[in-house]
């Protein structure tokens, strides 16, 4: 199976080790730690995944998670979707002012409508109601600097979509996972379109279900939650015009 920063070709592996994340954050634990869902991986990484641990109880999130439990799983998830969708909805910060990482709860005391953070503050609140979750990174392969993060829950058997930065989960008249949805942008676009109501934007969301690696991150282990600035990459990044063109040598 292919692991690591460069599951996803050169160019990604460039950018995605210029991670804004401090180096030995856990934020780049879990790139080192992805493995590119393909045909060799995809029943590795679909089989039933353990419990989570009762360790869990724990966490510093885990008194304040309760409040989310709903009569079922899934009732659960849309809790903290409610409840996350809020924050990035309230959030308004300059990229250039914005700090990145640190515990789930530091994330959540001072606001994020950054894809990881978001995710993993997701991961972190899921995995203390005690459903199985884990982080996936999705890419649109044809286009330069077209990364996302999501999350799949494990809920009714199986794994389910959860964009906890647009505020949509992957139940329709079924639940779609990451794999259901890779090359589907009309599926992508009908889970989408509940949150999302811009063409172009449904557009590019949808393109970026063409690659995904998955990482397992277990909330009840020990990691570095170093808080990080946006580095020069990103900032020069962000200020491109770059018509999905690398632009930085990425791809030489």
């Amino acid at each position: 199976m292919k692991k690591g920063y460069g599951v996803f070709g050169k160019a990604y592996e460039v950018m995605l080790r210029n991670d804004l994340h401090d180096k030995h954050s856990i934020d780049h634990y879990l790139l080192r730690n992805m493995i590119l869902l393909d045909n060799e991986s995809n029943n590795f990484l679909y089989q039933k995944p353990k419990s989570v641990s009762d360790d869990v109880r724990f966490h510093e999130l885990y008194s304040f998670s309760q409040q989310f439990k709903g009569s079922n799983d899934l009732e659960s998830i849309r809790n903290v979707m409610t409840y996350l969708k809020k924050i990035v909805k309230q959030f308004d910060a300059l990229f250039e002012d914005m700090y990145f990482g640190g515990t789930e709860k530091e994330i959540i005391e001072r606001g994020t409508d950054w894809c990881a953070d978001i995710s993993r503050v997701g991961v972190a609140l899921l995995q203390c109601l005690c459903i199985p979750s884990r982080i996936v990174i999705i890419v649109n392969k044809d286009v330069a600097y077209n990364g996302h993060q999501v999350v799949e829950a494990y809920v009714n058997g199986k794994y389910m979509i959860c964009d906890f930065l647009y505020g949509v989960i992957g139940k329709v008249s079924t639940i779609y996972s990451v794999h259901d949805l890779l090359n589907k942008p009309e599926q992508v676009k009908n889970i989408y379109q509940s949150s999302v109501i811009d063409d172009s934007q449904l557009d590019y969301i949808s393109g970026l279900y063409k690659l995904a690696a998955i990482s397992e991150y277990d909330v009840t282990k020990n990691y570095n939650y170093n808080i990080s600035r946006p580095n020069e990459y990103y900032l020069k990044m962000m200020r491109l015009k770059h018509n999905g063109q690398w632009q930085m040598k990425e791809d030489d």
